[in-house]
């Protein structure tokens, strides 16, 4: 059945890859408090079974047991930790809160087990995973702190402040797409500045065409004065008011009512709840889980950039010669400063730093081949389905074709799919993981990782704005093979870049160019001249160059006269 996204072509054949639980957290030490993040992937059969015999509840589809955020401190020991065993715990048992609708019997039958022919029916419970978790409170044995009612509320203006951020993670606990009727998902962001801390506990419900819900559990620390705030806000409204408002608003209804950040300020609040407490002064034996992680990262060591003329590259010269990839210049003074810099900010800055100077990589990357499709007025949404497709411009297999432009759409006549932009970004994403594998190792990944994260959150937008795929079902799958995909080029770049030029254009031929028999050949030869020169010249970039983030690729045109030229090796007389 043709599919608006052509996702199954050309696919490589990697390993799987599951990030080990020794790289799979990240902390942080301020002020005397211990912030602790850990991220591993949806859990397996085994532990899901365990999870649902201690619970007595199915657990949503996606659940990340092992995923946890933690904050302790360190001398009084009291800490608060959030986990998604902890949340579903709380979840109605009995189905007393359950919502009684008709999609309430369709989600049911969905989760019917069938074993040796015998029907196990789940039981009564809240099916949306509705949760008031606040947070799982720790402390020595035979002591207790508990948060006291407050009536000062968190200072948001300080929060406005554009402080540094130390450090930043969003972890997702547990999600489920309701038998494809809407959304149910708890997640947890955390953001770490020098004088404060803040945590966002959210809890998001859409049931469409029944309710939207969301239950906001926010965490303010102090450092200063250790006050922790604790704020919990539940908010609710049915699904026909908040569609109006979103029609009123002048924004795409559809988006409007994804985006938990504007539902947040439409839905009217059912509950609130603020409290507070301060730290006592005594250290007794910390009851905070201790996180499997990686070593807190410091900095980058960064190597001594040469300003000598045999390393610089030159921005003069033909394309064989110049190297540069739109370099700013970078005095021996620049970069001591900066280097100061980075050994006085020591740990704090290495995830911030590295997710955005990976963003601007990014953007790079993708506007090398950008493109778009233009999709009916929110006017015009009246209009049948068949109007739309007339509008949308398909190949002969049914694959969109959208609006492009640039030299990889000029000159190679490649259609402006979401194929074709993403094998071409994924192609410069690789050019730049060739630099940051030069990284220590113990950065390198983490790097990778962002630049990684980067481009799939820019598929998801071009899926949904460009391809109108709402059902986050039908993308994730699509993200998933486009995974694949990733994993499989790097392979072959990987070994076209180390056994020549032959073997890197016939990896470029099979993915960027479709694995087409009318391929334009002068136009494959310029295509492997820019990959090779470009991941040359990331050899001679300083480690300070690619984390400014400061790197523009050169136009691949420029490499049209270099392959065009007649080759010096045609004029010697062939030998025996």
């Amino acid at each position: 059945m043709p599919t608006p996204l052509d996702m199954t072509a050309r696919m490589e054949e990697p390993d799987t890859h599951y990030p080990s639980p020794e790289n799979a957290g990240s902390s942080i030490r301020q002020a005397g408090f211990r912030i602790e993040t850990c991220k591993l992937p949806i859990l397996r059969a085994g532990p899901i079974e365990q999870m649902t015999s201690k619970l007595g509840i199915t657990p949503p589809e996606m659940i990340f047991g092992d995923n946890v955020v933690a904050i302790e401190h360190v001398k009084s020991g009291w800490g608060i930790s959030f986990n998604a065993f902890d949340a579903l715990d709380l979840v109605d048992k009995t189905g007393a809160a359950a919502l009684k609708v008709a999609y309430s019997k369709e989600w049911q039958k969905n989760r019917e087990k069938v074993h040796q022919g015998i029907k196990e029916v789940v039981k009564p419970f809240d099916w949306s995973y509705t949760t008031d978790y606040k947070g799982t409170i720790r402390w020595q044995a035979g002591e207790s702190v508990q948060f006291t009612p407050c009536d000062h509320p968190i200072p948001f203006e300080l929060l406005r402040r554009p402080d540094p951020i130390l450090f930043f993670d969003n972890i997702i606990l547990y999600e489920d797409e309701l038998a494809d009727n809407g959304i149910s998902m708890l997640s947890c962001k955390i953001r770490v500045m020098p004088a404060r801390l803040l945590l966002l506990l959210r809890f998001f419900l859409r049931l469409d065409d029944v309710i939207f819900r969301l239950r906001d559990t926010r965490v303010y620390i102090d450092f200063e004065t250790k006050e922790v705030i604790r704020e919990y806000v539940a908010r609710e409204a049915d699904f026909e008011s908040v569609r109006l408002k979103a029609a009123g608003s002048g924004e795409d209804v559809t988006a409007f009512m994804r985006d938990d950040n504007k539902l947040a300020e439409v839905l009217p609040v059912v509950e609130k709840q603020l409290e507070h407490l301060l730290q006592p002064h005594h250290r007794p034996t910390s009851c905070i889980p201790t996180l499997t992680r990686r070593p807190t990262p410091s900095f980058l060591r960064y190597r001594q950039a040469s300003t000598t003329p045999s390393t610089a590259p030159s921005k003069q010269g033909p394309p064989s010669q110049n190297l540069v990839y739109n370099i700013p210049d970078d005095s021996p003074t620049t970069l001591k400063i900066a280097r100061e810099v980075r050994d006085r900010a020591k740990t704090y800055t290495e995830t911030y730093i590295a997710y955005g100077a990976t963003e601007k990589i990014y953007k790079q990357c993708a506007a090398q081949a950008d493109y778009s499709i233009p999709r009916p007025s929110s006017s015009s949404t009246s209009s049948s389905s068949s109007s739309e497709d007339q509008q949308v411009l398909k190949t002969p297999e049914g694959v969109e074709i959208g609006i492009g432009t640039g030299w990889w759409y000029t000159t190679l006549s490649l259609p402006p799919t979401f194929s074709t932009w993403s094998q071409i970004t994924m192609l410069h994403i690789w050019i730049f993981v060739t630099r940051f594998r030069c990284f220590p190792g113990e950065y390198a990944s983490a790097w990778q990782q962002h630049l990684l994260d980067h481009f799939f959150e820019d598929a998801e937008r071009h899926m949904i704005v460009d391809h109108g795929l709402n059902l986050r079902s039908q993308r994730s799958r699509y993200l998933k093979d486009l995974h694949v995909q990733y994993r499989g080029i790097l392979a072959a770049y990987d070994e076209g870049i180390f056994k020549g030029d032959a073997v890197l254009a016939t990896a470029l031929w099979r993915n960027v160019f479709a694995a087409k028999d009318e391929v334009d050949l002068v136009g494959l030869a310029i295509v492997t001249a820019h990959v090779r020169n470009a991941v040359r010249a990331m050899e001679l970039i300083p480690d300070e160059g690619v984390v400014g983030g400061r790197i523009e690729f050169a136009d691949p045109k420029t490499f049209e006269t270099l392959v065009k030229g007649r080759s010096r090796g045609l004029e010697k007389p062939f030998s025996k």
